[in-house]
């Protein structure tokens, strides 16, 4: 067997998912991401994040990140912030991700017609784009987008972002018709005859309209159109007084763009009670620091006007939105009622299907002016005709609609290759290790969450300036800290391990177990590797760092490096979370000959074993300089005292062998700014050098 190769034992032999990857529609691995974002390796993060969600600029600003909601760290004290550390890694890697664009080589004869040009449909030409195929978009508006670009307000979502995953796409090769609406400019009758498929992602543009007295009177609105004509920049006045009618996400961005807009008074009218209301909790808090009034547990009566124009709303008390199945009928107490006075009543309950570009064909619609589609399948009554996002599924998120404009590039290259129908979940479900055990959260260190501040809410509702900012650097770092690593732990090889009971001795949070052999449980395991750094059979290795990684760093780095290296090289093992010199970053062998430090990250120093430490020397260093972080500050119990006692005993060693222990120093600081790790390795130099000078003179 060789090192570092692990006959792993997994629970129940069935690989078992962090609960981020598996909430996340698209399963970013968001772990895989976080290290990257530790080590530094921004360009990697981006590369995994394009991968799985090509709109990843945009759900950087806008995601419902369910993936935080899942996040195992809650129970300790609050999720990390994996939405602002991806929208992290796509403003640290502008540059990159211009020059990353290419053209990809068409291998396919056949063509594809989309029709829609929001998440979903250009997720899906993303795809099949890639995989050979011609596609071209045709797309009603003069921009690409869908809503993301025409109805979500600037102060959340600016147009350039968009932009940014949208020339992604395009520069693969996939056409864009913009201004060119299917159903008044070319029929699908007429796409079908053209291209081998087509897929219809128009989404619901529409709003919904209600049907209560006085709903026809001037100053009564729909929400979607008040929202493109905002973002557009010619949006209607108002007036002071506004009652936005819905207590929906679309409803939120209504009321927020109507403060913005100059409106002193803004109320939000919903059925829902304020516990039921389906937007987004942070969206409702946001919204209430704007000084947006909710008015939960209303439902409209009548609309009241005076010579055709509204001056507010009659409203009666709902009791109940859904019957006992769960299914909508709301119910209301017709004797209790309220007044509001109102300029402008907004619409925004609810959104349709535009159901125009399906003139003249055969395709089917269902109730509500839906796609009569198969959900398996995703086709639609006509062969060859497919559809995806919103206007098949209902309302949803915008990465909720990336992950079907995967599916759906998926269904239309099998139906292109075989004439088959490919039937898949609408979800794919994954075995996760679910939550962390309470007996492990006692044990985890808290650190608090780095939250970005916004202005208060009377200086953002000024203007649509982007309410939010990016992280820096530093809180990026700060905040990929906190990340559990979930299954990236320790694994047992069974033929090695002799049931010594060390790693029982060892752990810091109290999760191997040995009855013949030993067993961690990955859901309890927090990814130390302490237990490997000291295990005497060597049968333990972490998925996250494998035992053979230092030895292959070491290679990689040293090799060549003497021919041009200063008078004295140096290993300088380094935490994970503490190395932060971008100086360092990125290692390769002429870096290392020309600086004289080749830079090995480990996950935690405290997992370095003796082995670990003495290992450089067996590669030709002159000495090894470990740089841990500040006293008290290590994520893993015990971890600082026992790399203190390894440090030692590795020192031993090297005297027992005729070398100075002088040659391994340990490093604690409290500051992580470049100037520290150069001065740091510049002091290990020097003394190493007069060691070497001193050797010298002795030898003469």
């Amino acid at each position: 067997m060789e090192t570092g190769e692990l006959k792993v034992r997994m629970d129940n032999q069935v690989e078992r998912e962090a609960p981020c990857l598996v909430a996340c529609p698209v399963h970013t691995d968001t772990r895989l991401m976080v290290e990257h974002i530790l080590e530094g390796r921004y360009k990697d993060a981006l590369d995994l994040l394009l991968a799985a969600n090509p709109f990843t600029s945009v759900c950087g600003r806008i995601c419902h990140h369910p993936c935080e909601q899942s996040c195992r760290r809650s129970k300790v004290d609050a999720p990390v912030g994996l939405r602002q550390l991806k929208r992290f890694v796509v403003e640290a890697t502008k540059e990159y991700r211009l020059r990353r664009r290419a053209p990809v080589t068409r291998t396919r004869k056949e063509t594809i017609a989309i029709v829609g040009a929001g998440p979903a449909g250009l997720t899906a030409a993303h795809d099949l784009a890639r995989a050979g195929f011609g596609v071209t978009v045709f797309e009603a508006g003069p921009e690409a987008g869908g809503m993301l670009g025409t109805t979500i307000p600037r102060y959340r979502l600016p147009y350039e972002v968009v932009r940014e995953d949208i020339d992604d796409i395009l520069a693969l090769g996939v056409e864009l018709r913009t201004d060119c609406a299917v159903g008044r400019d070319i029929s699908l009758p007429e796409l079908q005859r053209e291209f081998r498929a087509i897929l219809i992602a128009t989404g619901l543009s529409e709003s919904r309209m209600l049907g209560v007295p006085g709903i026809d009177s001037r100053g009564v609105l729909l929400a979607l159109p008040l929202l493109r004509a905002t973002c557009a920049g010619d949006p209607p006045p108002l007036g002071e007084r506004v009652v936005v009618i819905g207590g929906g996400n679309v409803a939120i961005d209504v009321a927020r763009c109507a403060r913005r807009l100059g409106a002193a008074e803004v109320t939000m009218v919903c059925l829902e009670s304020r516990e039921e209301l389906p937007a987004w909790d942070w969206e409702i808090e946001e919204a209430l620091e704007e000084r947006i009034e909710l008015a939960p547990s209303w439902g409209p009566r009548q609309v009241l006007a005076e010579e055709g124009k509204v001056t507010g709303i009659e409203l009666k008390r709902c009791l109940r939105v859904f019957d006992e199945d769960g299914s909508f009928a709301p119910t209301f107490d017709e004797s209790e009622t309220t007044t509001l006075v109102a300029d402008t009543i907004v619409l925004a309950i609810g959104q349709a299907a535009d159901s125009t570009c399906l003139q003249d064909s055969e395709v089917k619609v269902c109730r509500g002016g839906r796609l009569d589609y198969d959900a398996e399948t995703m086709a639609t009554s006509e062969r060859g005709v497919f559809a995806c996002g919103e206007v098949s599924t209902g309302p949803g998120s915008a990465v909720e609609a990336v992950a079907d404009g995967h599916r759906a590039a998926r269904a239309i290259e099998r139906f292109l290759d075989t004439g088959q129908l490919l039937r898949q979940q609408p979800r794919e479900d994954l075995p996760t290790i679910g939550d962390l055990p309470d007996e492990t959260v006692e044990r985890v260190k808290e650190r608090a969450r780095v939250e970005v501040e916004r202005a208060p809410g009377e200086t953002r509702v000024r203007d649509f300036s982007e309410i939010e900012r990016g992280f820096t650097e530093a809180e990026a770092r700060a905040e990929a800290q906190r990340c559990l690593a979930c299954t990236t732990g320790a694994f047992v090889d069974e033929e090695r391990c002799v049931g010594c009971l060390t790693c029982v001795r060892i752990c810091p949070f109290e999760v191997a177990t040995v009855t013949s052999t030993a067993s961690i449980p990955q859901e309890k395991c927090q990814a130390c590797g302490l237990c490997a750094a000291v295990c005497p059979a060597a049968a333990i290795a972490l998925k996250r760092f494998g035992a053979e990684r230092i030895e292959d760093d070491l290679r990689r780095l040293l090799s060549g490096a003497e021919k041009t290296s200063p008078p004295v090289l140096i290993v300088s093992f380094c935490c994970l979370f503490e190395a932060t010199s971008r100086k360092f970053l990125d290692e390769t062998p002429e870096h290392v000959g020309s600086t004289g430090v080749a830079r090995v990250l480990v996950p935690c120093v405290g997992r370095l074993s003796v082995a670990d430490i003495l290992s450089p020397f067996e590669h030709g260093a002159d000495g090894v300089s470990i740089i841990a972080c500040a006293e008290g500050e290590c994520l893993y119990p015990t971890g600082e005292e026992r790399l203190g006692a390894r440090v030692e005993e590795a020192k031993r060693v090297l005297e027992e062998i005729g070398m100075s222990g002088e040659r391994i120093d340990l490093w604690r600081t409290k500051d992580s700014a470049e100037v520290s790790w150069t001065a740091f390795w510049e002091i290990s130099r020097r003394k190493l050098a007069l060691m070497k000078d001193e050797q010298q003179g002795e030898t003469g």
